[in-house]
Order: structure tokens, then sequence, then C-alpha cells
């Protein structure tokens, strides 16, 4: 699950909460990273080359076909935010060379990708390796302009 860890622009740990119109046949949990559609403009799961994501979901929702909701979602733009790191690739962990100019990629939507800097979007801040997690801030490509 993505949680904010801390705002970097008000240092504040209270994010800037939106509602948002979700797009159908979606299945969304708290915690997973939203981005915005490019045909809809509605928010939908965020994929690992997202480059329009928006928010953490602060509700779960499901939407079948023709249907949407609104929940609230978090937005992550000036945000610190907690991810899990994939344990499935060659790389599982982080060390302190990996920090601030390496762009990383998404395994989904809610944890990072350290075998994949390929087009990334996270840039590390912190690392817990016994813990599995890393503290990133998003690429200002890969953010939607929302709020």
């Amino acid at each position: 699950m993505a949680s904010i860890v801390r705002s970097y622009t008000t240092d504040t740990n209270v994010p800037l909460i939106v509602h948002l119109v979700i797009d159908q046949n979606q299945t969304i949990a708290i915690g997973d990273l939203i981005q915005i559609d490019a045909t809809t403009r509605k928010g939908e799961v965020a994929v690992a080359a997202s480059t329009t994501l928006v928010g953490i979901a602060m509700e779960a929702v499901t939407t079948g076909a023709g249907e949407s909701a609104t929940i609230p979602v978090a937005l992550v733009r000036g945000q610190v935010v907690r991810l899990a790191v994939s344990q499935s690739g060659t790389k599982k962990t982080f060390a302190d060379t990996d920090k601030y100019t390496t762009a990383y990629d998404l395994s989904n939507a809610t944890t990072i990708n350290p075998d994949d800097t390929t087009g990334g979007m996270c840039y590390v801040q912190d690392y817990d390796n016994d813990q599995h997690t890393a503290d990133v801030i998003f690429a200002a490509a890969n953010l939607a302009a929302v709020g």
C-alpha cells in the first residue's frame, strides 16, 4: 500500500485530498496509486509506465461497465510517498548510491521496481531494506495537474 510519508513543499504530513471520478471497469484498493486515463480523464489504477499519476486512493472501489464512482484521493505532488519494494527481480534492495538521481519505475500500483530504470519516475529519498520499502518522490513529467 502506498502512503504519504511527508510533504517536502509544506513540511506537514497532511496531504491535499480531492474527490476524483473513477473510470469504469476499475478495481481500486485503499493505498493504490491512481493515474488519469488519457481518453476519459477519469481516475484509474496506475501502471508501470504511467505519465499521469495523481494520487493515492483513500477508499476502495469497484466499478463495472458503464459505471463510475467518486472517491477521495490524496495528491502525490509535493509529497514523499512510501512504496513497497518488489522482491521478484534480481535487485531487491537499495543503497545510498541509488538515491536522488536514478529514476525507477513502478511494478504495479503500490510497488517500486528496483530492476527497472528505463523511463523511471520514482526518485528514492530513503529506504528500509529490512521492511522492503522505499520513500520516493515522483518525476514532475509523470504527474497529472489535478487539484
